[in-house]
C-alpha cells in the first residue's frame, strides 16, 4: 500500500484526482490536509466534497469505499510547521506528496494572501517532503506561469517573462521551489478549467464563468430598467477592453482529471506537463457564442475603448483581471503529454459547439429560478450577434 499526503482535496482538481485514482487503484491510501470551516470540521468538509465529486462523476455508490481510503489531518498549508507535522503518526511511511492547494485569485493581492498560499504553502510542503524523505513530489501549477510570453511555452523550460498578476508570479516561484527541492517531481499545468466534454457541466465554476454571470446580470438589469423583454435581442453597447486572441485555452475538467490521473501513474522523471489540451479557441468564438445564446448585440472586444460608460467601467472592475487570458498569445507545447500518453488523449476539441454546451449548462445549473435565462438556455441560436454598438 502506497501512502500519499495530499493538499487541496476540497478544490476542483484535488477532489477529481482523488476520486479518479481511488476508483482505478486499490493500492493507495490518501492522507489529506484540509481546513475546517466555521460550521464544518475538516473531516466533514472532505467527506462532503468526495460525495459531491462521486455524484458528479456518476459513481455515488463508490463514495463509501473511497472515503475508507482517505484520512484527514486538519490544517492549512500556510500555517503548518513542517517539523511538527512530519511527526504526525498518520504520515509515517509517506511515499508521495501531491500538492494541489492554491489560491486562484487573479486580481491584486493587497494583503499578500495569494502569495502566502501559493509560495509559502509550497515552501512548507517542500520542507515537509524533505523531512519525510518522500520518493516523489507531484505539484499542480498553472500553464499561465508563462505570464506575458508571446509564442510557444515549452513544458520543461519555464521562463520568467513577466507576469500579469501575483497569482502567476507566485505559482512560477512555487514551481521553482519544487524543481530545486532535490526530490523527483512531476508538474501538472492546467489552463482555464471549464465544464466536461459530454454535457458541459462543472461542479465548481470559476474564472470564465464570471463573464457569463456578469453579462446575464447586466442584461437583466438593463431590461428591467427599460421595460424590455430579456428574451429579446438587446443592443448592449458594451466593450471588453482587451486585444482579441486566437489562443484561449479552455480545458474540460474531465480531461484534467483523466490526464493528471494517467500521468501520476507514470514513472516520475522531473517532467512538466501542459494539461491544456491542444485545441485553443478564439476570443471571437467565445464572444459570438455567449452573445448568440443571451441574444446580445453591440458587444465588442476592443482595447481602444473611448470614454467607457458605467456598465463598461463596472465590467472593467469586475472582469478586468480576466482580460489577459482572453488576449494571451501563448501556444502551449504538448510534447511531453504526447510522448507519455499518446496523441489519442488530445483528440478532442471544444469549438463553438462545445462552448455552447458548457454555457447553456452553466445557466441551467446555476440560475434555475431565472425564467428568461432558462428560456434562452433551451432555445437554439437563431442568428449571429451584431457586434456594432
Amino acid at each position: 500500500m502506497k501512502k500519499i499526503f495530499l493538499t487541496g482535496i476540497t478544490g476542483l482538481v484535488g477532489s477529481a484526482f482523488v476520486v479518479a485514482l481511488l476508483r482505478e487503484r486499490k493500492d493507495y491510501e490518501i492522507i489529506c490536509l484540509a481546513r475546517k470551516s466555521p460550521v464544518k470540521s475538516a473531516e466533514q468538509r472532505t467527506e462532503e466534497i468526495i460525495r459531491d465529486e462521486c455524484a458528479f462523476d456518476g459513481c455515488p455508490e463508490v463514495a463509501d469505499e473511497i472515503l475508507r481510503s482517505v484520512k484527514v489531518i486538519e490544517g492549512d498549508v500556510t500555517t503548518i510547521v513542517p517539523e511538527k507535522l512530519a511527526e504526525h503518526p498518520l504520515l509515517a511511511g509517506t511515499d508521495i506528496i501531491f500538492h494541489c492547494a492554491a489560491d486562484v485569485n487573479l486580481g491584486k493581492d493587497p494583503t499578500g494572501k495569494t502569495y502566502r498560499i501559493n509560495f509559502n504553502g509550497t515552501e512548507n510542503m517542500v520542507k515537509l517532503a524533505q523531512l519525510l524523505k518522500v520518493k516523489e513530489f507531484h505539484y499542480v501549477g498553472t500553464a499561465y506561469i508563462a505570464g506575458r510570453l508571446i509564442g510557444t511555452a515549452y513544458e520543461n523550460k519555464p521562463v520568467d517573462n513577466g507576469f500579469n498578476n501575483p497569482y502567476e508570479e507566485s505559482k512560477f516561484k512555487a514551481e521553482m521551489l519544487v524543481r530545486a527541492s532535490g526530490i523527483p517531481f512531476t508538474v501538472y499545468r492546467p489552463a482555464i478549467i471549464t465544464g466536461r466534454r459530454s454535457d458541459g457541466r462543472i461542479r465548481k465554476p470559476l474564472a470564465f464563468y464570471r463573464v457569463l454571470e456578469f453579462l446575464g446580470k447586466v442584461k437583466s438589469h438593463r431590461c428591467s430598467k427599460l421595460g424590455l423583454n430579456p428574451t429579446d435581442w438587446i443592443n448592449m453597447h458594451i466593450n471588453f477592453a482587451t486585444v482579441p486572441s486566437e489562443h484561449v485555452y479552455f480545458v474540460p475538467i474531465d480531461y484534467v482529471q483523466e490526464a493528471i490521473t494517467a500521468l501520476f501513474q507514470q514513472p516520475v522523471s522531473n517532467q512538466a506537463y501542459h494539461v491544456t489540451g491542444d485545441s485553443p479557441i478564439s476570443t471571437r468564438e467565445i464572444e459570438d457564442t455567449i452573445c448568440g445564446i443571451l441574444r446580445l448585440d453591440g458587444v465588442t472586444v476592443d482595447p481602444n475603448e473611448k470614454a467607457p460608460d458605467m456598465d463598461n467601467k463596472l465590467m472593467g472592475r469586475f472582469l478586468g483581471d480576466l482580460y489577459p487570458y482572453f488576449s494571451s498569445d501563448i501556444i502551449f507545447d504538448q510534447s511531453n503529454v504526447r510522448k507519455v500518453l499518446g496523441d489519442g488523449i488530445l483528440d478532442w476539441e471544444y469549438g463553438s459547439k462545445g462552448l455552447e454546451i458548457l454555457i447553456r449548462s452553466f445557466y441551467k445549473d446555476y440560475f434555475p429560478n431565472v425564467e428568461w435565462l432558462q428560456t434562452l438556455a433551451n432555445t437554439p441560436i437563431e442568428r449571429q450577434p451584431n457586434r456594432h454598438p
